[in-house]
């Protein structure tokens, strides 16, 4: 679960493992400048860590603030119950003035009468029932004296469709007020308003959301930025209008401008390099669980760049990671005899059971198609001593492809002969930094009868006893 209290104060300083402030620096620079921007969306998908960067784009904001702004942070997932997005926008601006400044007082007198009639229900919800709305929340007595008005009371109804009517004229002329204060009060100093985890709402709250940001706050000086997933938003609408609503057209109808959170960043020798990937290494560190002689294992790290994990959040990598916690948890020390492959499969198999679940299964059987082999650790056949540059230092692919060759019945790297002193240097060292030269056989593979593949078998099962990681 997201801890929010801790990822308020986040800066891009502290940490930016993504190279994300470059991108913050930017957002404010279009805030800064004369160019309609609001209400503006960042998008990202979920697990992108979208709610860490809202927070350091506002402490980010704040600390170079020469514009003056006041910057609100909204969690609308947070709100939804109150089902009052007007209420809830309104209460964070009306936080930034003192309880007895003109301010307050002024946005809360004009912003009262607009609430009160936008947000009534009373005698309107009755009679919205005579014309087929609201049917299912009518009380039983009230739906009695209902009947008067089907048997035709036609006085009654002029008469409430005339307050229908004045209450509509009134409830633009209280909006008209409101936006009007807002533009005042927030001359010195502009607004602006975070407003994050719309995507995980209600979807009739999320589009009330929306149509509240484009009717009411489209004014001068308040700056909306809705930080978000917007093919979940896209989504909702559809739940809400219809699956033949065209979504993405009705969703930008209310933004002018967006910006995309990528999911890659530049990583050493500026090669791109996945955020999950990153990440990781990130949360391995981190953890209080993994040892430190594991943590040192490199390999651990290559795996995630050696399989394809470009489709996973954010989250499912801290669910990789969890996978390996609990598997060091039921582990039993002493029967281990190699650490440093042990903690590979490890590895390998978590992200497999996370990333590719056909393929963990063919693995489980002991019968892998290759085809599934060849897509997942992105390793082609190799034939030696012709593809012998493809190993040059690739100690994990020489492993993989070794450990894979009895479930597969074939063989990914194909030896010719063995005669090259460059070939057989290159196996060797492989061998020696894996630490499984005791399982090898014949000079070149790993045994059919390896501990290792117990090991594998072993691991397996302790994975599937915490399904629900999933």
């Amino acid at each position: 679960m997201t801890d929010y209290n801790l990822m308020k104060d986040f800066t891009f300083r502290e940490r930016d493992e993504f190279t994300r402030e470059p991108i913050a620096e930017k957002i404010i620079k279009l805030l800064d400048s004369e160019i309609d921007v609001s209400p503006m969306i960042i998008d990202g998908k979920w697990g992108t860590g979208k709610t860490e960067f809202c927070f350091k784009l506002k402490n980010l904001i704040e600390a170079n603030n020469t514009n003056n702004y006041k910057v609100g942070y909204v969690n609308a997932f947070q709100a939804d119950h109150t089902n009052e997005p007007l209420l809830t926008l309104i209460s964070e601006i009306v936080s930034f003035y003192p309880k007895k400044s003109y301010q307050r007082k002024k946005l809360i007198k004009n912003a009262v009468p607009y609430l009160r009639l936008v947000g009534g229900i009373g005698l309107k919800a009755g009679l919205g029932f005579a014309f087929g709305r609201y049917a299912a929340d009518i009380p039983e007595e009230l739906s009695k004296g209902m009947e008067t008005i089907e048997e035709g009371s036609k006085e009654l109804i002029d008469l409430s469709l005339e307050s229908l009517i004045e209450d509509q004229a009134e409830a633009e002329r209280s909006l008209n007020t409101l936006k009007n204060v807002l533009t005042d009060i927030t001359a010195k100093n502009p607004v602006i308003l975070l407003i994050d985890e719309l995507d995980r709402c209600r979807p009739d709250f999320a589009v009330m959301m929306l149509e509240t940001i484009k009717h009411v706050f489209d004014v001068e000086n308040v700056q909306i930025i809705l930080i978000t997933n917007a093919e979940q938003l896209k989504a909702t609408i559809k739940h809400s209008y219809g699956s033949e609503t065209d979504s993405h057209s009705y969703l930008y109808k209310f933004f002018k401008y967006q910006i995309n959170l990528p999911t890659t960043s530049r990583g050493a020798e500026s090669r791109t390099v996945d955020n999950n990937v990153t990440y990781f290494r990130k949360v391995v560190q981190e953890s209080k669980v993994i040892p430190q002689s594991f943590k040192d294992n490199e390999f651990i790290y290559k795996v995630s760049r050696a399989v394809k994990i470009s489709h996973l959040s954010l989250r499912n990598v801290e669910q990789v990671v969890r996978c390996i916690e609990t598997l060091i948890v039921f582990e039993d020390e002493e029967r281990s005899k190699e650490p440093i492959p042990e903690q590979t499969i490890m590895v390998l198999l978590s992200f497999t059971y996370i990333a590719k679940e056909d393929l963990f299964k063919e693995i489980m059987k002991g019968d892998i198609k290759i085809s599934d082999f060849g897509s997942f650790f992105e390793y082609k056949n190799i034939d030696l001593p012709r593809d012998i540059e493809s190993l040059a230092g690739n100690y994990l692919g020489i492993f993989i492809n070794l450990l894979f060759k009895k479930f597969l019945g074939t063989n990914i790297i194909t030896i010719n002969h063995i005669s090259s002193a460059v070939q057989q240097r290159m196996l060797s060292e492989a061998f020696d930094h894996l630490h499984i030269r005791n399982e090898i056989e014949n000079s070149n593979y790993i045994s059919n009868s390896s501990y290792l593949y117990d090991y594998i078998d072993h691991t397996i099962n302790n994975l599937l006893l915490f399904d629900i990681v999933k």
